[in-house]
């Protein structure tokens, strides 16, 4: 599995990081602007990433700008809809408006409220068979 963590604090992206060091490679943008590049640069590449952790909040381009144009990257690049990226945003806001835009205009895959929590993560990747359903006895 390939992931690129999306926050602009480094401790948010340390701690994804480390709790996904078992199960994947882990590449880290600090922008929605940056995320995109790097998120085009693997899909030229032909390395594209398997799961995007994307802060909705951030400086530059937040991550919904970010969503959409990396849904937008993969139609361009006929990237079949199986083989796109599972993108869960994460968010310190419970706010449905912001969960509503995501799913419905942006096409993400999922959200997580921060604060994150091993098990909460691992148990959302294991709903969306990116990891294995028994995920402990493997990490």
């Amino acid at each position: 599995m390939n992931t690129l963590i999306v926050d602009d604090i480094t401790e948010n992206r340390s701690l994804l990081a480390d709790i996904l060091k078992p199960f994947t490679h882990c590449d880290v943008a600090t922008n929605g602007q940056e995320a995109v590049e790097i998120f085009e640069a693997e899909l030229v590449d032909g390395n594209p990433y398997d799961l995007v952790l994307l802060d909705i909040m951030m400086p530059i381009m937040d991550g919904q700008e970010a969503l959409k144009r990396m849904r937008a990257l993969e139609e361009h690049y006929q990237v079949p809809q199986e083989n796109r990226a599972a993108i869960v945003m994460v968010t310190a806001v419970d706010a449905m408006s912001e969960i509503s835009e995501a799913f419905d205009i942006g096409g993400c895959t999922d959200y997580l409220n921060k604060p994150i929590t091993r098990g909460k993560l691992l148990v959302k990747l294991a709903e969306h068979e990116l990891i294995p359903r028994e995920w402990w006895k493997h990490s």
